[in-house]
């Protein structure tokens, strides 16, 4: 069979990053990642026999037409697209297209806005045959199977499966996650051009590897649980470089990101996998993410020495009230140690900060600030607070009225659309770009940032970024 995996065509030319939890526009990271979760469904179709192509449609900046033109070339018997919150309606109008194209293919749709909310969307788009809740890779495989043996896909009971028969929709109950992650195949990389992604600044590519999945913290604001669960699973420090070495020798690649929730939340398993590099010789640059609470100096050296040059902290606020309501389980001095220890140890530091969580007010906010501006940190994100559907958050706002936009498009880090009792929307927004401009504009970070280009590739690129960052700010 053909099987297209397609992550959709920018929604109004914006191009969206979807990758689990992470669904935010292009300019929070100034990159667009590869789509982890798509080639490793392509590497578990081709294992089953089946022909398989993936379309990035927003690195290859590929329109609604161009994709049907594809479609009716490929003619995919099965298709799965990735859909994210913001871009959801435009996502699921993909399977028009795929219609279109080839009316008697299936369509499926993966990702945390399906999974929470999958009887909206198969209701919103009746080209939707599928939605595939909670991680995908088992439900496909079986998917996969049944298709091949020619059965009516609509009257299996397959776990993990919603859709649509005789006018009515059904929910099979839920999939337990994938125990064992060592069993999932490598990334089918091949089936995308990996020369498009690209670092800021150095324009390097790089490719993502996960780690691990599932996040056994409560934090309120987060909807990762819905989609990987709670429990921490993580790979075997062997396999996790094992791609790395694989990843490195069969597409000529040196950067990665490494992608979980946290990296270091098993401390053991992170500093094995940071050992293992080392002993294999493995000469390598790469990003991960973690809690100020799960590191310390010894880890942090050893995470440099394998070849980690930045590490990024969610760090949400810089007021304890603020961090105690959001369940973030840190403390502001927890911050303060882990963001310097980090700078000790030689390593980038990227500080993650959310503005406009019920009970922030100004006051709370410019605490925020003001840390990121006592702190060593390289780089600053500032999102707006989202109450993603999969979160505690979305519950709350729901509940409580907060939400003042039925329209997914606004649902997106860039805007706030929550007008709580202490804080407008749209002051939120407001102080979130001030907040930008108040940490980049001052003449130390402006200085540093110039001085970390070494070519004028890496200049041009610069300008790019810099354009960028003024229309997230103006």
């Amino acid at each position: 069979m053909n099987i297209y995996l397609i992550n959709p065509p920018a929604a109004d030319g914006v191009k969206i990053v979807r990758e689990g939890r992470c669904m935010q526009r292009k300019g929070a990271w100034t990159s667009v990642w590869s789509p982890i979760s798509l080639a490793i469904l392509g590497a578990i179709a081709r294992q089953s026999g089946h022909t398989v192509k993936l379309s990035d449609c927003i690195v290859e900046e590929i329109d609604f037409n161009e994709l049907k033109n594809l479609a009716s070339q490929f003619k995919p018997d099965l298709a799965i697209i990735n859909a994210v919150t913001p871009s959801i309606e435009s996502d699921l109008s993909t399977c028009r297209y795929l219609k279109e194209a080839n009316p008697a293919v299936l369509t499926a749709a993966i990702g945390i806005h399906p999974t929470t909310l999958p009887e909206d969307c198969l209701n919103a788009e009746p080209a939707l045959d599928f939605v595939i809740r909670g991680e995908p890779e088992a439900t496909v495989k079986e998917m996969l199977a049944a298709l091949a043996q020619g059965n009516d896909l609509t009257l299996s009971a397959i776990t993990g499966l919603a859709f649509r028969k005789n006018g009515r929709l059904f929910r099979e109950p839920d999939r337990k996650p994938i125990e064992d992650l060592n069993e999932l195949p490598f990334p089918a990389w091949d089936l995308i051009d990996t020369e498009l992604y690209t670092l800021p600044f150095s324009n390097k590519k790089f490719l993502l590897i996960a780690t691990s999945r599932g996040c056994p913290y409560p934090c309120r604001f987060c909807a990762d649980a819905a989609y990987y669960g709670k429990k921490l699973r993580v790979r075997s420090p062997k396999n996790v470089v094992d791609e790395l070495e694989w990843a490195k020798n069969t597409y000529k690649i040196d950067e990665f990101l490494f992608w979980s929730e946290s990296f270091t939340i098993n401390k053991q398993f992170s500093i094995d996998v940071a050992r293992e590099i080392l002993s294999r010789g493995l000469k390598i640059s790469w990003v991960c993410n973690s809690r100020v609470d799960n590191v310390d100096i010894e880890m942090l050296r050893l995470f440099k020495k394998a070849g980690c040059w930045m590490i990024g902290f969610g760090i949400e606020s810089g007021n304890q009230n603020i961090l105690n309501s959001m369940k973030k389980g840190i403390t502001v001095e927890q911050i303060e140690s882990a963001v310097k220890a980090s700078h000790e140890a030689g390593l980038e530091v990227t500080g993650h900060c959310v503005i406009g969580y019920p009970g922030e007010t100004v006051e709370t906010i410019k605490d925020t600030i003001n840390l990121t501006k006592r702190l060593p940190f390289d780089f600053v994100q500032f999102y707006c607070s989202v109450p993603f559907p999969g979160s505690e958050l979305y519950a709350q706002a729901r509940e409580m009225g907060w939400i003042n936009t039925n329209n997914w498009m606004f649902f997106e880090q860039n805007f706030c659309v929550m007008d709580t009792p202490q804080l407008k929307a749209k002051d939120a927004m407001k102080w979130r770009s001030r907040a930008y401009r108040q940490f980049y504009l001052r003449p130390s970070v402006i200085i540093k940032t110039i001085r970390r280009l070494s070519n004028w590739k890496e200049f041009i690129n610069f300008l790019r970024m810099a354009k960028d960052f003024l229309t997230w700010v103006k």
